[in-house]
């Protein structure tokens, strides 16, 4: 709070969001007012604005708690002031799907005068629908083809925060057309929304996939296309490639509860409108798709988990393959018509009569083509089809969380969860025939390597004291 009230205008927007970062959630009355005053009397943009998004964090998961700072910030002359009822509403009512703030947000989004606030209030949508990603498309339709296009861009990325790794074809049907759209800032905000649907998704599961790729290398590469339309096609390919493509995009837990450091990381992601440094912010949303046991002893034993699916829906997309440049061919001499048709006459008129009838007579190929067995090619259809109905996934390996519903757990395996019903992540597993020697999984680091860790011995550094007043002066 003492930075803030220096009135500076970069320190005082970090710590604005600092704060908001580090109260999340607690609803800390003087502290709501302690900014909110301050918010009325600076003049830097800056820092209100940074501030109502500060105020959103405070107000995390409140709901009814929030509604009277709402109905305050909802009336002020201020736009940023009312940028901050908007975020309050978004986290306030973040996964709940309640009806009155999706009213007040649709209200907001088609009356304001204020573009950042239509926005911002179209965006809050994706955060409250976020566990009910189907209603968003329907929603959000008409807003995107809205003549504003702060709207526009507004519907896009709501579709890809609510529908966020889940490939959903309404969604991909409403932002396609929005990536040849004429204005650039709408096409940064659909190639991020095409991203975040997309995460984690391959040909065989979304064939849509190596189009839009295909559609973010033309944006970047092409060079009259607008820098905001490059920036957005370069993040969307960071994203949809985002961790070596083992993470997504985790607004919520397994257990279905809400994820607040992601929910606090996407809004803050919102922002790099303003500044594009906080779309660092998003790394807080992205949640590692693993499956990870462990015994007692925090080792990794060998085991298998069956998925009962194709093993073709969940593979890893094909690495980007750089043109093979080739070297510059020789070019044929041009040989002109006349005397192409001199030198055929000469060799003719040269030829004895028998060759010149052998070569009228057609050489007559067998008639007979060789036909591939159907009934073979159906069979070995069937053969391979009935090979892949399933297949085994090992401990330490990447499951996706559309592969999840797909997976069973062996009967009679040596080693089951302590956790009935859990699948992926860092499972604890107990052992059934503890008697017996176990199989562990080999670490891959070349046995010098662990040694010489293991002997490494990391002198404590040497006590000092910090000269303080320097800093002051």
């Amino acid at each position: 709070m003492n930075v803030l009230f220096t009135d500076s205008a970069v320190s005082g927007e970090a710590a604005s969001l600092g704060l908001g970062l580090v109260m999340m959630g607690s609803c800390h009355e003087a502290t709501l007012k302690g900014v909110l005053d301050y918010a009325k009397e600076t003049k830097h943009e800056k820092i209100i604005r940074m501030l109502s998004v500060g105020m959103g964090l405070i107000m995390f998961g409140r709901k009814q708690q929030a509604d009277s700072m709402i109905a305050l910030l909802i009336e002020e002359e201020d736009p940023l002031l009312r940028l901050g009822a908007v975020h309050v509403i978004t986290m306030a009512y973040c996964g709940t799907g309640d009806n009155g703030a999706i009213r007040k947000l649709l209200h907001l989004a088609v009356s304001d005068v204020k573009d950042d606030v239509r926005r911002a209030a179209v965006t809050g949508l994706g955060f409250i629908l976020l566990r009910s990603p189907e209603q968003v498309p329907r929603m959000v339709e008409l807003l995107s083809e809205s003549f504003n296009p702060h709207v526009r861009v507004g519907a896009a990325l709501a579709l890809g925060i609510a529908c966020a790794g889940s490939g959903s074809k309404p969604a991909i049907a409403i932002l396609e057309p929005m990536l040849k759209d004429s204005v650039d800032f709408v096409v940064e905000g659909a190639s991020i929304a095409l991203a975040f649907i997309l995460i984690q998704q391959n040909e065989t599961y979304e064939p849509k996939v190596a189009e839009v790729r295909k559609r973010f290398a033309t944006i970047i590469e092409t060079k009259n296309s607008e820098g905001v339309s490059k920036f957005g096609a370069a993040i969307a390919q960071g994203i949809i490639d985002a961790g070596g493509r083992n993470v997504t995009i985790g607004l919520t837990t397994n257990d279905g509860q809400l994820n607040a450091p992601a929910c606090a990381g996407m809004l803050v992601f919102t922002q790099f409108w303003y500044w594009f440094p906080l779309a660092h912010f998003l790394s807080l949303s992205f949640t590692p798709t693993a499956l990870i046991a462990i015994n007692k002893n925090l080792k990794a034993p060998n085991l298998d988990v069956t998925c009962v699916s194709r093993k073709a829906l969940y593979t890893y997309p094909p690495n980007v393959e750089q043109p093979v440049v080739q070297a510059p061919t020789k070019i044929a001499t041009a040989v002109l018509s006349t005397t192409k048709a001199r030198r055929g006459k000469k060799s003719v008129a040269d030829e004895p009569m028998s060759a010149r009838s052998e070569e009228a007579e057609p050489v007559r190929e067998s008639e007979s083509m060789d036909v591939d067995d159907v009934d073979t090619k159906s069979a070995q259809k069937k053969a391979r089809k009935a090979g892949s109905d399933s297949f085994a996934v090992s401990n330490i390996a990447r499951l996706l969380p559309f592969q999840e519903k797909h997976m069973k757990w062996p009967a009679g395996a040596r080693y089951v969860p302590v956790k009935q019903g859990r699948i992926s992540g860092v499972l604890v597993v107990k052992d059934t025939m503890p008697g017996e020697p176990e199989d562990l999984v080999q670490s891959m680091l070349p046995d010098d390597l662990v040694g010489e860790e293991e002997s490494v011995d990391v002198a404590m550094p040497e006590p000092f004291e910090y000269p303080f007043d320097a800093d002051s002066a």
